[in-house]
């Protein structure tokens, strides 16, 4: 009644679900640890110099910030008073990076004049079927959405040039 597969089918799947085992057992541990090492040093490497920059150290309380005036496989040296700080990039669990909010302001821009095309859009072909009764109001819509997304988007996005923002670097 039970169809069996052929012996050598079944024992080539039990060797392949052994040798799965296997490589499984013999991963290393730290292989965690390594990326996130990777990930620090990119980070690390992605800094200019003079950019402004944010860290969080778990054993201090706050942040420091500062102009990047040195970076190294280890460290990290800051701008401050009354002397440049230092700090080992072991001890660092947080990066950001000041930058600006030129995207979140194009997105915001977008969605809010894109929205607000949709419904001009809309009521204008209203308006305007006492008139004209082909007008089609979904294309109207449309045009109304389009025109007022891509307008958002340019203006947003050129307001939040302006605005500072910190980005999130590592991890």
């Amino acid at each position: 009644m039970w169809a069996h597969p052929p012996k050598g089918k079944a024992m080539h799947t039990r060797f392949i679900a052994a040798l799965l085992t296997a490589s499984l057992v013999w991963m290393p541990p730290s292989s965690a640890a390594a990326q996130q090492i990777t990930e620090r040093q990119t980070a690390f490497n992605s800094l200019a110099d003079s950019q402004w920059v944010r860290l969080h150290v778990p054993h201090v309380a706050g942040r420091y910030e500062g102009r990047l005036l040195q970076r190294g496989p280890d460290h990290l040296v800051l701008s401050a008073e009354p002397e440049p700080l230092r700090i080992p990039a072991t001890t660092i669990d947080t990066l950001w990076t000041r930058g600006n909010a030129g995207v979140t302001g194009a997105i915001v821009g977008g969605l809010v004049l894109g929205a607000l095309g949709v419904a001009l859009g809309a009521a204008w072909a209203e308006d305007v079927r006492n008139t004209e009764p082909d007008v089609d109001k979904g294309a109207a819509m449309q045009i109304g959405g389009g025109v007022g997304l891509a307008g958002g988007a340019l203006l947003g996005g050129l307001i939040g040039l302006a605005i500072p923002k910190w980005h999130r670097r590592y991890p």
